[in-house]
Parts: structure tokens; sequence; C-alpha cells
């Protein structure tokens, strides 16, 4: 199980859209994922269309320095889909700091909270937790909890300013810890044609290198009217730029943490080719073909009368990938790779054709 806490001591970073969109994402690729609202204004519960005040529970009653008795962590929690849970949270959780006079008192509150091996039980593989936007009490404690640290950044001079404070913080964290926790960086709202976005993407990469995430999360108006709707980009817009941003950004997490890509030091060309096949998500089928060096893959198959279909390419590591809204049946397809039709590289099941070739074959039983 990895926790991430998503977090920026600097508001209007996108912050929380990245919370919600990427556990979002992360649920639409069947991984179920817990989102935990840390943040007292309690935007990332509001804004998944959840009414935090007429709950029975929230997480402030699940942390609370009262002594009396607390709900099960199974009580709080909201179930949005099979794949997707909430901790929700609204203003009150801003008396928590207060009700911890001591410092030594706050430490690890969430962590002891969270059931960490009732959650495993429920196979969460995933916990995000918002954080406030400031490096008070809560964001310290949810640093305390996490497997890994996410930093969105979007491009102006302030949020360069405020790297510095963070990377400190983080810093004083790791020298505490036994594990030592990983750090990576997102570039959020950003405008490709803004030429001091690009200055700023630069200089963060100088910063973080390798841990800046490829994908970068572009500026649209579709994110803002998706919160205002009190849903996740993957609902509201599913076909859109901005749900392809985050689905990109929840696949490079995956490669990261599972180490599904590797480069070419670590693994050859056709060792990564054969991590890729297609892959049951919420939705569909996913399929995806591996190759660097393609201009354009395209994907026909029974499922589509065989027309050609654009696949998109996730990132430069040579990924395109497409979800074909297909749940149930047995389908023939290929591959057009810049106008060179190829079975599946890695998918083994075959079926001979009309014409005495083979296609790439898949079966999909209906999930109940």
């Amino acid at each position: 199980m990895r926790v991430i806490a998503i977090a920026n001591q600097k508001g209007g970073c996108g912050k929380t859209t990245t919370s919600i969109n990427l556990a979002a994402c992360l649920s639409h690729l069947q991984r179920k994922t817990l989102l935990i609202d840390f943040d007292p204004q309690g935007h990332s519960t509001c804004g998944l269309g959840v009414v935090a005040e007429k709950l029975p529970y929230t997480l402030y009653d699940l942390i609370c320095a009262g002594e009396g008795p607390r709900p099960l962590l199974s009580d709080v929690i909201v179930e949005l889909d099979p794949c997707l849970a909430l901790l929700p949270s609204y203003v009150i959780l801003s008396k928590i700091e207060a009700e911890y006079a001591r410092p030594q008192d706050f430490e690890g509150v969430l962590v002891r909270s969270l059931d960490l091996p009732w959650l495993e039980q429920q196979g969460i593989e995933f916990i995000l937790i918002d954080c406030p936007p400031n490096l008070g009490k809560l964001t310290y404690s949810a640093f305390e909890s996490a497997s890994d640290v996410l930093i969105p950044i979007e491009p102006s001079f302030f949020s360069l300013h405020g790297l510095a404070k963070i990377s400190e913080t983080l810093e004083q964290i790791k020298i505490r810890r036994i594990f030592p926790v990983e750090v990576h960086a997102l570039m959020t709202l950003f405008d490709g044609d803004n030429g001091f976005a690009k200055e700023v993407h630069d200089n963060v990469y100088k910063n973080f290198q390798q841990k800046l995430f490829k994908t970068v999360i572009h500026t649209h108006s579709l994110l803002k009217e998706a919160s205002a709707a009190g849903q996740s980009i993957v609902r509201y817009a599913p076909d859109s730029p901005p749900c392809r941003d985050y689905l990109e950004l929840a696949v490079e997490l995956l490669d990261r943490i599972e180490g599904t890509v590797r480069t070419a030091s670590h693994s050859s060309e056709s060792e990564v080719r054969m991590r890729f096949g297609p892959k049951r998500v919420i939705g569909g089928m996913m399929f995806q073909y591996y190759n660097r060096l393609a201009s354009r893959v395209q994907i026909a198959g029974d499922f589509s009368g065989w027309i050609p279909t654009p696949m998109f390419q996730r990132t430069t590591d040579g990924v395109w990938q497409i979800v074909v809204p297909i749940t149930s049946g047995h389908y023939r397809y290929k591959f057009i790779v810049d106008g060179e039709w190829q079975m599946d590289p890695s998918h083994p099941f075959q079926m001979k054709n009309n014409f005495g070739s083979y296609d790439s074959y898949v079966e999909l039983n209906r999930i109940a």
C-alpha cells in the first residue's frame, strides 16, 4: 500500500484538483484508492459532491482529542464507487490543532487512526492525502504517514519561491524517519504557449530532475466545471484533454512505483514491450502498444468494425493507449503502426482469420 501526501504550502497550485482527479484515475484503472480530505476547507469532499455536514461522522470524529467513543473507520469512509472511497472533512477539522496542545501528542495521529491492516484487507492499494495549503501540524502528520509526497507546482514566481521551504521541511522529515519518503513533483496549470511557464518548468526540472513527472497538467476550464459539478474529470468529461492528462499521470505514477516501464539501461526493448497487454479498466478494456519510434499508432478490431481508431501517446516514453468501451465478448484486433498492420506483441493469444494470417484475440467475461 502506498500513502501519498499531496502538498504545497501555497494555495492555487492545483493541489485539491490533483488529489481528486488522480484518485479518480487510479480508480478508473481499477486500483482501489482512498482519498483523505485532510484540509479543513473540505474542498476534496465537496469537489466530489459529498456534503460533509450531513454525514454522521467525518475525519474529525476519527482523530479528535476527546476521550469518548470514536467511530470505526468503516463508519466514516464514504464509498463513491467500487474502487474509490473518501474520508470526508469540513471546517470543524480546523479545531484539531488546538485540541492537541502538546506537539508530541499530535505526532502520528493520522496513521494511528487509519487502521492500515483493515484497509489492506479491503484491498486498498493507494491512499491519497489532500493536505492543507500550509506546513502546519496537519501537513506534518500527513508527511509522517506518507511513503510518498507529491508536490503540485504551478508556473509562477511565487511557486518557485515556496519550493525551498517545502524542500527544507521534507529534509527534516527524512532525518526522523526509518524509511525514506519518495518525493515527486508535478507541473500543473500549465500553458504551453506561455514562455514564462516553460521557463518555470525548466527551473523546476533543474531542482527535481527525474522526480518531476513527465506528465504535465494543462490549464483547462473543464477542471473548474467538474469541481463545481461535484465530479471528477473522469465522470464529468471522460474524453477531454484534462482527463487524458490525469490518466497519463496515473499511469506514470504506477510505472514509477511498480516499475512497469524501465529505461533501456535497466531493461531491453523486448523486455519492456512484453510488460504491456490488454487490461480491464472501469468503462472497458485498455489496449496498450509500446514503440518509441512510432509517429502514429491505431487499433482496429471486431469492436470497431475494423475501422482504425487513433491511440494516444501517453508520454514520450513510447507507450500508446486507448480505452475501448467493451465489457464482455470475444474480439479479434490488430495495431496499425505508421501504416503497418501488426499483432499485439504483448498478448500471446491469436486467432486465424479468413485471409490465412492471424489476429490478436481477447476474450472478456462479464463482471457481475
